[in-house]
């Protein structure tokens, strides 16, 4: 699938959440909440149709298990910077 399918889904995805979201009141707050989507989008939900993640699928492995969210948090605040 192109990286451009994948963009369009993400956009779609991000509308449909923004109609209903509560806290975005500011553009700071509003680029966090659509940050914390796309690494949610990209990291930690299957893509239907590829049966992984869009990260996966372009070959970055990051070896979450069980609750992809923690493990990702975890991941994130182990690693040196």
């Amino acid at each position: 699938m192109k990286v451009s399918t994948l963009q369009e889904r993400l956009n779609n995805t991000v509308r449909d959440k923004e109609k209903v979201m509560r806290g975005m009141n500011t553009r700071n707050s509003a680029q966090m909440i659509i940050e914390a989507m796309r690494i949610h989008y990209n990291f930690c939900r299957q893509h239907s149709t590829l049966g992984k993640t869009p990260a996966e699928e372009s070959g970055i492995n990051l070896n979450l298990k069980g609750n992809r969210v923690e493990s990702l948090v975890r991941f994130a605040t182990t690693r040196p910077v």
